[in-house]
Protein backbone atom coordinates (compact mmCIF):
# COMPACT_ATOMS: atom_id res chain seq x y z
CA UNK A 1 0.00 0.00 0.00
CA UNK A 2 1.26 3.15 -0.78
CA UNK A 3 1.99 5.90 1.91
CA UNK A 4 0.53 9.32 1.65
CA UNK A 5 2.75 12.15 2.46
CA UNK A 6 1.13 15.29 1.50
CA UNK A 7 -2.34 16.41 1.25
CA UNK A 8 -4.06 19.48 0.29
CA UNK A 9 -7.51 20.47 1.68
CA UNK A 10 -8.74 23.20 -0.74
CA UNK A 11 -11.78 25.50 0.35
CA UNK A 12 -13.40 27.33 -2.75
CA UNK A 13 -15.07 30.34 -0.93
CA UNK A 14 -15.80 32.80 -3.81
CA UNK A 15 -14.16 30.94 -6.62
CA UNK A 16 -11.05 33.50 -6.56
CA UNK A 17 -9.73 33.41 -3.21
CA UNK A 18 -9.14 29.78 -1.96
CA UNK A 19 -8.26 28.88 1.77
CA UNK A 20 -5.59 26.09 1.53
CA UNK A 21 -4.30 24.53 4.52
CA UNK A 22 -1.98 21.92 3.76
CA UNK A 23 -0.17 19.20 5.95
CA UNK A 24 3.48 20.94 5.99
CA UNK A 25 1.40 24.03 7.56
CA UNK A 26 -0.58 21.45 9.94
CA UNK A 27 3.20 19.82 10.85
CA UNK A 28 4.58 23.10 11.25
CA UNK A 29 2.08 24.08 13.79
CA UNK A 30 2.63 20.97 15.82
CA UNK A 31 6.21 21.73 16.22
CA UNK A 32 5.01 24.96 17.60
CA UNK A 33 3.23 22.46 19.43
CA UNK A 34 6.20 20.71 20.68
CA UNK A 35 7.75 23.53 22.73
CA UNK A 36 5.17 23.17 25.20
CA UNK A 37 6.67 19.63 26.04
CA UNK A 38 3.20 18.43 25.47
CA UNK A 39 3.84 15.95 22.58
CA UNK A 40 6.79 14.72 24.61
CA UNK A 41 4.48 13.48 27.26
CA UNK A 42 2.09 12.72 25.01
CA UNK A 43 4.44 10.02 23.33
CA UNK A 44 5.52 8.80 26.72
CA UNK A 45 1.69 7.90 27.43
CA UNK A 46 1.57 6.32 24.45
CA UNK A 47 4.69 4.20 23.69
CA UNK A 48 3.11 1.28 24.94
CA UNK A 49 0.07 1.35 23.28
CA UNK A 50 1.30 -0.69 20.30
CA UNK A 51 2.10 -3.93 23.07
CA UNK A 52 -0.40 -6.84 23.21
CA UNK A 53 -3.60 -5.24 25.62
CA UNK A 54 -7.21 -4.17 24.85
CA UNK A 55 -6.70 -1.00 22.75
CA UNK A 56 -9.51 1.39 21.45
CA UNK A 57 -7.50 3.39 18.72
CA UNK A 58 -9.91 5.67 16.99
CA UNK A 59 -8.59 8.40 14.43
CA UNK A 60 -11.18 10.92 13.50
CA UNK A 61 -11.63 13.88 11.51
CA UNK A 62 -14.52 16.90 11.91
CA UNK A 63 -15.47 19.39 9.33
CA UNK A 64 -17.67 22.13 9.91
CA UNK A 65 -19.03 25.41 8.53
CA UNK A 66 -20.19 27.78 11.18
CA UNK A 67 -21.84 30.97 10.91
CA UNK A 68 -22.05 33.96 13.43
CA UNK A 69 -23.58 37.17 13.43
CA UNK A 70 -21.77 38.73 15.93
CA UNK A 71 -18.01 36.80 16.02
CA UNK A 72 -16.64 39.71 17.82
CA UNK A 73 -19.23 39.57 20.58
CA UNK A 74 -19.40 43.38 20.46
CA UNK A 75 -22.04 45.63 22.01
CA UNK A 76 -22.62 48.28 19.13
CA UNK A 77 -20.56 46.84 15.90
CA UNK A 78 -21.71 43.71 15.27
CA UNK A 79 -20.23 41.73 12.45
CA UNK A 80 -21.09 38.47 10.69
CA UNK A 81 -18.61 36.02 9.29
CA UNK A 82 -18.66 32.05 8.38
CA UNK A 83 -15.75 30.17 9.76
CA UNK A 84 -14.54 26.40 8.48
CA UNK A 85 -13.15 24.43 10.87
CA UNK A 86 -11.15 21.66 10.52
CA UNK A 87 -10.02 19.50 13.34
CA UNK A 88 -8.65 15.75 13.33
CA UNK A 89 -8.12 14.24 16.20
CA UNK A 90 -7.53 10.89 18.01
CA UNK A 91 -9.01 8.99 20.89
CA UNK A 92 -6.95 6.00 22.82
CA UNK A 93 -8.74 4.17 25.71
CA UNK A 94 -7.42 1.31 27.06
CA UNK A 95 -4.79 -0.89 28.50
CA UNK A 96 -1.64 -3.63 27.95
CA UNK A 97 -0.10 -5.94 30.61
CA UNK A 98 0.71 -3.80 33.18
CA UNK A 99 0.14 -0.17 31.49
CA UNK A 100 -3.71 1.89 31.15
CA UNK A 101 -4.13 5.21 29.37
CA UNK A 102 -7.27 7.58 28.30
CA UNK A 103 -6.10 10.08 25.77
CA UNK A 104 -8.24 12.07 23.87
CA UNK A 105 -6.18 15.11 21.35
CA UNK A 106 -7.85 17.84 19.13
CA UNK A 107 -6.29 20.46 16.66
CA UNK A 108 -8.58 22.95 15.61
CA UNK A 109 -7.73 24.65 12.62
CA UNK A 110 -9.85 27.75 12.35
CA UNK A 111 -10.31 29.19 9.13
CA UNK A 112 -12.39 32.43 8.49
CA UNK A 113 -13.95 34.07 5.45
CA UNK A 114 -13.71 37.58 5.92
CA UNK A 115 -10.85 37.99 8.04
CA UNK A 116 -8.59 35.46 7.08
CA UNK A 117 -5.76 36.79 9.68
CA UNK A 118 -7.51 35.72 11.83
CA UNK A 119 -7.22 32.43 11.20
CA UNK A 120 -5.86 30.46 13.92
CA UNK A 121 -5.19 26.42 15.29
CA UNK A 122 -5.50 25.70 18.99
CA UNK A 123 -5.30 22.00 20.58
CA UNK A 124 -7.06 20.55 23.00
CA UNK A 125 -5.53 17.24 25.06
CA UNK A 126 -6.51 15.51 28.13
CA UNK A 127 -4.21 12.08 28.79
CA UNK A 128 -3.84 10.15 31.59
CA UNK A 129 -1.88 7.22 32.06
CA UNK A 130 -0.70 4.70 34.68
CA UNK A 131 2.19 1.97 34.59
CA UNK A 132 3.19 -0.96 36.65
CA UNK A 133 6.72 -0.93 36.25
CA UNK A 134 7.69 -3.29 39.39
CA UNK A 135 4.73 -5.70 39.79
CA UNK A 136 2.89 -4.69 43.18
CA UNK A 137 5.99 -2.44 43.89
CA UNK A 138 6.19 0.66 41.91
CA UNK A 139 4.04 2.34 39.57
CA UNK A 140 3.97 5.63 37.46
CA UNK A 141 0.96 8.01 36.89
CA UNK A 142 1.23 10.47 33.88
CA UNK A 143 -0.89 13.36 32.84
CA UNK A 144 -0.94 15.93 30.12
CA UNK A 145 -3.43 19.04 29.73
CA UNK A 146 -4.29 21.45 26.85
CA UNK A 147 -6.74 23.82 26.34
CA UNK A 148 -7.93 27.68 26.13
CA UNK A 149 -9.29 29.17 29.45
CA UNK A 150 -11.05 32.92 29.66
CA UNK A 151 -7.66 35.79 30.39
CA UNK A 152 -10.25 38.35 32.48
CA UNK A 153 -13.70 37.58 33.37
CA UNK A 154 -14.17 40.88 33.68
CA UNK A 155 -13.98 41.88 29.71
CA UNK A 156 -15.77 39.86 27.06
CA UNK A 157 -15.91 36.32 27.29
CA UNK A 158 -16.82 33.62 25.74
CA UNK A 159 -16.89 29.68 25.81
CA UNK A 160 -15.06 28.84 22.73
CA UNK A 161 -12.13 29.60 20.47
CA UNK A 162 -13.89 30.79 17.13
CA UNK A 163 -15.62 34.41 18.68
CA UNK A 164 -12.43 36.43 18.23
CA UNK A 165 -12.86 38.56 21.52
CA UNK A 166 -9.02 38.71 22.23
CA UNK A 167 -9.43 37.63 25.62
CA UNK A 168 -8.47 33.73 25.37
CA UNK A 169 -5.07 31.97 26.05
CA UNK A 170 -3.15 28.36 25.22
CA UNK A 171 -2.87 26.77 28.80
CA UNK A 172 -0.74 23.90 29.06
CA UNK A 173 0.08 21.38 31.89
CA UNK A 174 1.83 18.38 32.51
CA UNK A 175 2.86 15.75 35.57
CA UNK A 176 4.93 12.73 35.99
CA UNK A 177 4.61 11.04 39.72
CA UNK A 178 6.95 7.33 40.34
CA UNK A 179 5.52 6.14 43.69
CA UNK A 180 5.81 3.14 45.48
CA UNK A 181 3.81 0.87 47.73
CA UNK A 182 5.74 -1.10 50.23
CA UNK A 183 4.50 -3.77 52.72
CA UNK A 184 5.87 -4.24 56.37
CA UNK A 185 4.96 -7.65 56.98
CA UNK A 186 1.59 -7.34 59.22
CA UNK A 187 2.81 -3.82 60.61
CA UNK A 188 2.23 -1.65 58.04
CA UNK A 189 1.50 -0.55 53.84
CA UNK A 190 3.06 2.97 52.76
CA UNK A 191 2.96 4.79 50.06
CA UNK A 192 5.72 7.27 49.16
CA UNK A 193 4.92 9.26 46.32
CA UNK A 194 7.37 12.04 44.18
CA UNK A 195 5.02 14.60 41.66
CA UNK A 196 6.89 16.78 39.18
CA UNK A 197 4.65 19.13 37.31
CA UNK A 198 4.81 22.11 35.11
CA UNK A 199 1.68 24.41 33.84
CA UNK A 200 2.32 27.24 31.27
CA UNK A 201 0.11 30.34 30.14
CA UNK A 202 0.69 32.37 27.09
CA UNK A 203 -0.68 35.41 28.69
CA UNK A 204 -2.53 36.20 32.25
CA UNK A 205 -0.83 34.43 34.84
CA UNK A 206 2.50 32.97 35.59
CA UNK A 207 4.44 29.81 34.61
CA UNK A 208 5.12 27.36 37.68
CA UNK A 209 6.59 24.34 38.61
CA UNK A 210 6.04 22.49 41.09
CA UNK A 211 7.59 19.16 43.17
CA UNK A 212 5.13 17.57 46.01
CA UNK A 213 6.56 15.00 47.98
CA UNK A 214 3.90 12.88 49.84
CA UNK A 215 4.40 9.36 52.08
CA UNK A 216 2.00 7.94 54.00
CA UNK A 217 1.79 4.63 56.28
CA UNK A 218 -1.37 2.67 57.29
CA UNK A 219 -1.08 0.01 60.30
CA UNK A 220 -1.53 -3.72 59.34
CA UNK A 221 -3.31 -6.42 61.12
CA UNK A 222 -0.98 -7.03 64.20
CA UNK A 223 -1.99 -4.04 65.83
CA UNK A 224 -5.05 -5.80 66.64
CA UNK A 225 -7.89 -3.51 67.87
CA UNK A 226 -5.61 -0.46 67.38
CA UNK A 227 -5.83 1.25 63.72
CA UNK A 228 -3.85 4.22 62.89
CA UNK A 229 -2.06 6.22 59.67
CA UNK A 230 0.34 9.21 58.98
CA UNK A 231 0.69 11.52 56.04
CA UNK A 232 3.38 14.03 55.01
CA UNK A 233 3.54 16.44 52.33
CA UNK A 234 5.72 18.85 50.94
CA UNK A 235 4.89 21.33 48.19
CA UNK A 236 7.16 23.53 46.81
CA UNK A 237 5.48 25.51 43.72
CA UNK A 238 8.24 28.06 41.71
CA UNK A 239 6.64 30.38 39.51
CA UNK A 240 8.27 32.72 37.06
CA UNK A 241 6.89 36.18 37.11
CA UNK A 242 5.01 35.80 40.94
CA UNK A 243 5.90 34.85 43.99
CA UNK A 244 6.61 31.04 45.32
CA UNK A 245 4.30 28.82 47.45
CA UNK A 246 5.60 25.81 49.78
CA UNK A 247 2.99 23.95 51.69
CA UNK A 248 3.99 21.12 54.69
CA UNK A 249 2.10 19.86 56.16
CA UNK A 250 1.78 15.98 58.39
CA UNK A 251 -1.00 14.54 60.38
CA UNK A 252 -1.52 11.19 61.91
CA UNK A 253 -5.17 9.68 63.24
CA UNK A 254 -5.43 6.45 65.98
CA UNK A 255 -8.58 4.46 67.05
CA UNK A 256 -9.08 1.62 69.28
CA UNK A 257 -11.89 -0.24 68.45
CA UNK A 258 -13.98 -1.01 72.37
CA UNK A 259 -16.41 -2.73 69.67
CA UNK A 260 -17.59 -2.54 66.26
CA UNK A 261 -19.90 0.09 67.10
CA UNK A 262 -17.60 2.15 69.22
CA UNK A 263 -14.27 3.37 68.90
CA UNK A 264 -11.73 6.13 71.01
CA UNK A 265 -10.47 8.46 68.11
CA UNK A 266 -7.48 10.85 68.25
CA UNK A 267 -6.06 13.40 65.29
CA UNK A 268 -2.94 15.62 65.50
CA UNK A 269 -1.01 17.56 63.12
CA UNK A 270 1.66 20.37 62.09
CA UNK A 271 1.41 22.79 59.36
CA UNK A 272 3.73 24.93 58.19
CA UNK A 273 2.29 26.89 54.67
CA UNK A 274 4.11 30.16 53.21
CA UNK A 275 2.93 32.18 50.20
CA UNK A 276 1.91 35.83 49.45
CA UNK A 277 -1.28 36.77 51.48
CA UNK A 278 -2.58 39.86 53.09
CA UNK A 279 -3.89 37.51 55.62
CA UNK A 280 -2.12 36.26 58.47
CA UNK A 281 -0.39 32.71 57.85
CA UNK A 282 -1.07 30.65 61.34
CA UNK A 283 1.43 28.00 61.35
CA UNK A 284 1.60 25.42 63.92
CA UNK A 285 0.42 22.12 65.67
CA UNK A 286 -2.95 20.56 66.38
CA UNK A 287 -4.18 17.67 68.21
CA UNK A 288 -7.94 16.20 69.04
CA UNK A 289 -9.36 13.83 70.85
CA UNK A 290 -13.12 12.35 70.57
CA UNK A 291 -15.02 8.79 70.05
CA UNK A 292 -17.12 7.02 67.00
CA UNK A 293 -20.41 5.55 67.21
CA UNK A 294 -22.33 3.92 64.86
CA UNK A 295 -25.48 2.42 66.13
CA UNK A 296 -26.56 0.57 63.43
CA UNK A 297 -25.59 0.57 59.61
CA UNK A 298 -28.14 3.89 58.90
CA UNK A 299 -26.31 6.48 61.18
CA UNK A 300 -23.11 7.29 62.38
CA UNK A 301 -21.20 9.65 64.25
CA UNK A 302 -18.05 11.41 65.11
CA UNK A 303 -16.82 13.52 67.62
CA UNK A 304 -13.27 15.47 68.37
CA UNK A 305 -11.84 18.21 70.72
CA UNK A 306 -8.75 19.37 71.55
CA UNK A 307 -6.03 22.01 71.16
CA UNK A 308 -6.77 24.09 68.49
CA UNK A 309 -8.89 21.66 66.43
CA UNK A 310 -12.70 20.41 67.05
CA UNK A 311 -14.48 18.26 64.35
CA UNK A 312 -17.36 16.89 64.28
CA UNK A 313 -18.94 14.06 61.23
CA UNK A 314 -22.44 12.51 60.91
CA UNK A 315 -23.35 9.87 58.26
CA UNK A 316 -26.75 9.20 57.65
CA UNK A 317 -28.02 6.02 54.83
CA UNK A 318 -31.49 5.70 55.27
CA UNK A 319 -31.34 3.27 52.35
CA UNK A 320 -28.33 0.93 50.59
CA UNK A 321 -28.30 3.69 47.64
CA UNK A 322 -28.70 6.79 49.95
CA UNK A 323 -25.94 8.61 51.65
CA UNK A 324 -24.96 11.73 53.40
CA UNK A 325 -21.77 12.62 54.95
CA UNK A 326 -21.70 15.87 56.38
CA UNK A 327 -18.47 17.14 58.71
CA UNK A 328 -17.53 20.37 60.70
CA UNK A 329 -14.17 21.77 61.05
CA UNK A 330 -12.78 24.61 63.28
CA UNK A 331 -9.12 24.12 62.93
CA UNK A 332 -6.94 27.22 64.29
CA UNK A 333 -3.97 26.95 62.44
CA UNK A 334 -2.79 25.92 58.30
CA UNK A 335 -4.98 26.12 55.13
CA UNK A 336 -8.75 27.45 55.33
CA UNK A 337 -8.11 27.72 59.38
CA UNK A 338 -11.15 28.71 60.94
CA UNK A 339 -15.09 26.58 61.01
CA UNK A 340 -15.07 25.44 57.45
CA UNK A 341 -17.83 22.54 56.60
CA UNK A 342 -17.33 19.22 53.81
CA UNK A 343 -20.43 17.67 52.82
CA UNK A 344 -21.87 15.05 49.80
CA UNK A 345 -24.86 13.57 49.55
CA UNK A 346 -26.01 10.80 46.55
CA UNK A 347 -28.92 8.79 46.05
CA UNK A 348 -29.77 6.17 42.90
CA UNK A 349 -33.07 4.97 42.13
CA UNK A 350 -33.76 2.69 38.67
CA UNK A 351 -34.21 5.54 36.38
CA UNK A 352 -32.57 8.59 38.61
CA UNK A 353 -29.93 10.07 40.15
CA UNK A 354 -29.22 12.58 42.87
CA UNK A 355 -25.56 13.68 43.78
CA UNK A 356 -24.63 17.11 45.72
CA UNK A 357 -21.28 18.24 47.45
CA UNK A 358 -19.65 21.10 49.37
CA UNK A 359 -16.18 21.46 49.16
CA UNK A 360 -13.80 24.24 50.93
CA UNK A 361 -10.30 24.25 49.92
CA UNK A 362 -7.14 26.37 49.45
CA UNK A 363 -5.98 26.29 45.45
CA UNK A 364 -4.22 28.32 42.90
CA UNK A 365 -4.94 28.31 39.13
CA UNK A 366 -1.85 26.70 38.17
CA UNK A 367 -3.40 23.45 40.57
CA UNK A 368 -6.97 24.03 38.66
CA UNK A 369 -5.13 23.87 35.29
CA UNK A 370 -3.81 20.33 35.87
CA UNK A 371 -6.37 19.24 38.00
CA UNK A 372 -10.03 19.87 36.01
CA UNK A 373 -8.22 18.60 32.62
CA UNK A 374 -10.75 20.99 30.91
CA UNK A 375 -14.36 22.26 30.72
CA UNK A 376 -16.45 18.86 32.28
CA UNK A 377 -18.58 17.37 29.19
CA UNK A 378 -20.88 14.70 29.13
CA UNK A 379 -21.24 11.98 26.42
CA UNK A 380 -24.31 10.19 25.44
CA UNK A 381 -24.77 6.71 24.19
CA UNK A 382 -26.19 6.97 20.44
CA UNK A 383 -27.86 3.76 20.88
CA UNK A 384 -29.42 3.65 24.38
CA UNK A 385 -29.19 7.46 24.99
CA UNK A 386 -28.19 7.27 28.56
CA UNK A 387 -25.68 9.99 29.89
CA UNK A 388 -21.69 9.33 30.28
CA UNK A 389 -19.62 11.04 32.45
CA UNK A 390 -16.85 9.61 31.36
CA UNK A 391 -17.22 10.33 27.91
CA UNK A 392 -16.09 7.46 25.55
CA UNK A 393 -15.26 6.99 21.61
CA UNK A 394 -18.37 7.06 19.78
CA UNK A 395 -20.35 8.90 22.11
CA UNK A 396 -22.50 12.37 21.36
CA UNK A 397 -20.97 14.90 22.92
CA UNK A 398 -23.48 17.45 24.86
CA UNK A 399 -22.88 21.06 23.86
CA UNK A 400 -21.88 22.76 27.61
CA UNK A 401 -22.76 25.75 28.82
CA UNK A 402 -20.27 28.36 29.66
CA UNK A 403 -17.99 26.80 32.87
CA UNK A 404 -17.74 29.17 35.91
CA UNK A 405 -16.03 31.87 34.54
CA UNK A 406 -12.89 32.61 36.71
CA UNK A 407 -10.06 35.32 35.95
CA UNK A 408 -6.38 33.99 35.59
CA UNK A 409 -4.18 35.47 38.47
CA UNK A 410 -1.30 34.42 40.41
CA UNK A 411 -3.11 34.90 43.89
CA UNK A 412 -3.40 31.99 45.94
CA UNK A 413 -7.22 31.15 46.24
CA UNK A 414 -9.82 30.30 48.98
CA UNK A 415 -12.47 28.33 47.47
CA UNK A 416 -16.11 27.63 48.59
CA UNK A 417 -18.37 25.60 46.14
CA UNK A 418 -21.85 24.00 46.43
CA UNK A 419 -23.38 22.17 43.79
CA UNK A 420 -25.96 19.53 43.10
CA UNK A 421 -27.30 17.43 40.41
CA UNK A 422 -29.97 15.45 39.17
CA UNK A 423 -30.84 13.03 36.08
CA UNK A 424 -33.40 10.78 34.65
CA UNK A 425 -33.84 8.51 32.15
CA UNK A 426 -37.32 8.47 31.23
CA UNK A 427 -38.00 6.11 28.23
CA UNK A 428 -36.07 7.57 25.30
CA UNK A 429 -35.55 10.75 27.12
CA UNK A 430 -32.35 11.91 29.27
CA UNK A 431 -32.53 14.82 31.49
CA UNK A 432 -30.06 16.65 33.56
CA UNK A 433 -30.12 19.39 35.56
CA UNK A 434 -26.99 21.04 37.98
CA UNK A 435 -26.76 24.04 40.17
CA UNK A 436 -23.92 25.44 41.67
CA UNK A 437 -22.66 28.49 44.06
CA UNK A 438 -18.86 29.53 44.06
CA UNK A 439 -17.63 31.82 45.82
CA UNK A 440 -13.91 32.54 46.17
CA UNK A 441 -11.63 34.96 47.82
CA UNK A 442 -7.95 36.28 46.31
CA UNK A 443 -5.52 35.99 49.51
CA UNK A 444 -3.41 38.95 48.31
CA UNK A 445 -6.26 41.95 47.11
CA UNK A 446 -8.75 40.06 49.22
CA UNK A 447 -11.28 40.40 46.53
CA UNK A 448 -14.17 38.28 47.04
CA UNK A 449 -15.71 36.52 43.76
CA UNK A 450 -19.18 34.88 43.53
CA UNK A 451 -20.79 33.43 40.70
CA UNK A 452 -23.78 30.94 40.50
CA UNK A 453 -25.61 29.03 38.19
CA UNK A 454 -27.85 26.40 36.91
CA UNK A 455 -28.12 24.79 33.75
CA UNK A 456 -29.83 21.36 32.43
CA UNK A 457 -30.04 19.42 29.76
CA UNK A 458 -32.52 17.15 27.54
CA UNK A 459 -31.45 14.48 24.62
CA UNK A 460 -34.21 12.47 22.47
CA UNK A 461 -33.65 9.88 20.39
CA UNK A 462 -35.82 10.97 18.17
CA UNK A 463 -35.38 7.82 15.14
CA UNK A 464 -33.13 4.85 16.20
CA UNK A 465 -29.94 6.54 14.26
CA UNK A 466 -31.13 10.56 15.14
CA UNK A 467 -30.86 12.33 18.61
CA UNK A 468 -32.07 15.60 19.69
CA UNK A 469 -30.16 17.51 22.38
CA UNK A 470 -31.39 21.04 24.41
CA UNK A 471 -28.70 22.83 26.42
CA UNK A 472 -29.31 26.01 28.29
CA UNK A 473 -27.70 28.07 31.21
CA UNK A 474 -27.68 30.77 33.13
CA UNK A 475 -24.96 32.32 35.53
CA UNK A 476 -24.10 35.54 37.48
CA UNK A 477 -20.96 36.77 38.27
CA UNK A 478 -20.30 39.55 40.92
CA UNK A 479 -16.48 40.71 41.73
CA UNK A 480 -16.38 43.48 44.20
CA UNK A 481 -12.73 44.69 42.63
CA UNK A 482 -15.54 46.54 40.56
CA UNK A 483 -18.48 47.73 42.72
CA UNK A 484 -21.71 47.06 41.56
CA UNK A 485 -20.90 45.11 39.22
CA UNK A 486 -23.16 41.86 37.96
CA UNK A 487 -22.77 40.23 34.94
CA UNK A 488 -24.92 37.43 34.07
CA UNK A 489 -24.49 35.25 30.96
CA UNK A 490 -27.30 32.99 29.43
CA UNK A 491 -26.46 29.58 26.93
CA UNK A 492 -29.00 27.81 24.95
CA UNK A 493 -27.89 25.06 22.38
CA UNK A 494 -30.27 23.12 20.36
CA UNK A 495 -28.78 20.22 18.53
CA UNK A 496 -29.76 17.56 15.99
CA UNK A 497 -27.31 14.93 15.71
CA UNK A 498 -27.46 11.78 12.73
CA UNK A 499 -25.72 8.72 12.57
CA UNK A 500 -25.10 8.37 8.69
CA UNK A 501 -23.14 5.47 9.09
CA UNK A 502 -21.14 3.42 11.63
CA UNK A 503 -17.96 5.53 11.14
CA UNK A 504 -19.71 9.01 9.47
CA UNK A 505 -21.84 11.34 11.93
CA UNK A 506 -23.84 14.65 11.22
CA UNK A 507 -24.48 17.32 13.40
CA UNK A 508 -26.53 20.73 12.65
CA UNK A 509 -26.84 23.17 16.22
CA UNK A 510 -28.37 26.34 16.92
CA UNK A 511 -26.38 28.36 19.54
CA UNK A 512 -27.84 31.28 21.24
CA UNK A 513 -25.26 33.18 24.10
CA UNK A 514 -26.53 36.09 25.63
CA UNK A 515 -24.18 38.49 28.08
CA UNK A 516 -25.59 41.62 30.42
CA UNK A 517 -23.81 43.76 32.37
CA UNK A 518 -25.03 45.90 35.09
CA UNK A 519 -22.91 48.10 37.09
CA UNK A 520 -23.65 51.88 39.47
CA UNK A 521 -19.70 51.89 39.42
CA UNK A 522 -17.79 54.14 36.69
CA UNK A 523 -15.08 52.19 37.00
CA UNK A 524 -15.72 49.65 35.00
CA UNK A 525 -15.70 50.09 31.11
CA UNK A 526 -18.21 48.01 30.23
CA UNK A 527 -21.18 48.99 32.45
CA UNK A 528 -24.34 48.60 31.73
CA UNK A 529 -23.92 46.85 28.05
CA UNK A 530 -23.76 43.69 26.72
CA UNK A 531 -24.08 41.62 23.82
CA UNK A 532 -25.98 39.05 21.87
CA UNK A 533 -25.00 36.26 19.37
CA UNK A 534 -26.71 33.81 17.21
CA UNK A 535 -24.54 30.55 15.67
CA UNK A 536 -25.45 28.11 13.60
CA UNK A 537 -22.86 24.85 13.15
CA UNK A 538 -23.03 22.24 10.33
CA UNK A 539 -20.70 19.22 10.93
CA UNK A 540 -19.30 16.10 9.90
CA UNK A 541 -17.08 13.87 11.73
CA UNK A 542 -15.89 10.90 10.63
CA UNK A 543 -14.18 7.83 12.20
CA UNK A 544 -11.33 5.44 10.94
Amino acid sequence: MERVTAITVTLLTDGSNPLSLKLTDIMTRIRNFTRHQLVLVLFLLCANAVKAGDWDIRPRLSVAEIFSDNINLSADDQESELITEITPGISIHGGGKRVTADIDWNMQNLLYLNESDKSNTFHQLNAIAAAEVARDFFFIDATARARQVIIDANDTISDNNVNTTGNRTDTYGYSLSPYILPHFGGWADGSFRYTYSQTKFDTGASDSNTQSFDAGLVSGRKFGPLSWLANYNNTEQTRDTASDATYENADGLARYFISNRFSFVGTAGYANNDFQTSTEIVNGSYWSVGGFWQPNRYASFEAQKGDNLETATVGLFPTRRTALVVTYRDREVGLNPGPAWDGSFSHYTRRTSWSASYIEDTTTRQQEVLEDGGVAILGIDPVTGLVNDNPQPGDLVVSVPLPPVTSLTDQVTERKRASGTVGMKLGKTGLRLNVFNEERLLLTTLTEQVTKGISGSVNRRVAPRTNSILTGSWQRRTDDSIDGTDQDYWFLDAQLTRRISPKLRGTLSYTFTKSITTSTSTLNPNRDRGYSENKIVARLTAFF
